[in-house]
């Protein structure tokens, strides 16, 4: 089952509304669907980089004092 789409006002610079309809014009897609698509890749990005944020926040986290004396510790330093 389709979607049902919305209608929205987008304000572009000239130039990418110039790049965007011959991008399309060469694709066969609308500027509505490079536009979709190019929200959609952002938003996926988002909520990837979203998901290693969180995972990172349950890693332990060393003080840079720590991470020095480790290093001596092991005669890396």
């Amino acid at each position: 089952m389709a979607r049902r789409q919305k209608r929205t006002t987008v304000y572009l610079d000239p130039e990418v509304v110039k790049a965007v309809k011959i991008k399309a014009a060469l694709s066969g897609k609308s500027v509505s669907d490079l536009a979709n698509e190019g929200l959609v890749r952002l938003l996926r990005e988002d909520a990837r980089d979203l998901k290693i944020f969180r995972e990172r926040q349950k890693q332990r986290v060393s003080s840079y004092e720590d991470f020095i004396a480790k290093l001596e510790k092991s005669g890396e330093i």
